[in-house]
């Protein structure tokens, strides 16, 4: 079963779980890498861009093991042996005051839910014709353009580059700091949408 870090009998805050650091928002380092490459009339542009190193509170995961949802308690193809107790959902202990002892943790961060949230992504591919004059008027280029079109990551929620721009209310109190960037918490915000254009240009 899970353990609670609680203090020693008789040391100061005796019965409370210890505070401890998970992770943390802000990543180790960035990386940028960009490309073109032309070749007579065609042109085609990558960006590749990432973050390691950083760490996000996946808050969906806790409601999912609320709700005994979330697919780690799926027990389907597991044998008495292997299969994962319902006991491991929930939080435990008289000091909590709610259930039996586990990982829901009454929304409260913990060292399940925070994640290593590293990611890679192609942010943009682009590729572009110069088709040229059109029955001798303009210089006209047509193109598609591609964003967010692949993340690499071993994050398990849908997007790890998540943020709460507000305070989020976890079970151990309020988490928030007004800043997506610092706020590593990933609260059911939509993904960042993958897009397609196309574009048509010209000039005279």
């Amino acid at each position: 079963m899970p353990i609670v870090d609680r203090p020693l009998k008789g040391e100061v805050g005796e019965g409370a779980g210890f505070n401890q650091i998970l992770g943390h928002s802000l990543p180790d380092f960035r990386f940028t890498y960009s490309n073109n490459i032309s070749y007579k009339r065609l042109s085609l542009y990558g960006l590749v861009d990432g973050t390691v190193g950083h760490s996000v509170y996946n808050q969906g995961e806790g409601w999912g093991i609320l709700d005994f949802s979330s697919s780690y308690f799926d027990a389907a193809n597991q044998t008495v042996e292997t299969a994962v107790p319902l006991g491991y959902e929930w939080r435990g202990g008289p000091s909590e005051s709610t259930g039996i002892g586990g990982l829901y943790d009454v929304l409260g961060p913990n060292n399940y839910v925070v994640e290593k949230a590293s990611f890679a992504k192609i942010r943009e591919v682009s590729l572009t014709y110069k088709v040229g004059p059109v029955a001798s008027v303009g210089d006209w280029t047509i193109g598609v353009i591609g964003r967010n079109l692949k993340t690499f990551t071993n994050y398990s929620g849908l997007d790890p580059e998540v943020g709460a721009t507000s305070a989020v209310n976890g079970g151990s109190g309020t988490i928030g700091s007004g800043s997506g960037l610092f706020n590593q918490v990933d609260a059911f915000q939509f993904p960042t949408l993958r897009t397609f254009t196309f574009s048509l240009s010209t000039r005279f």
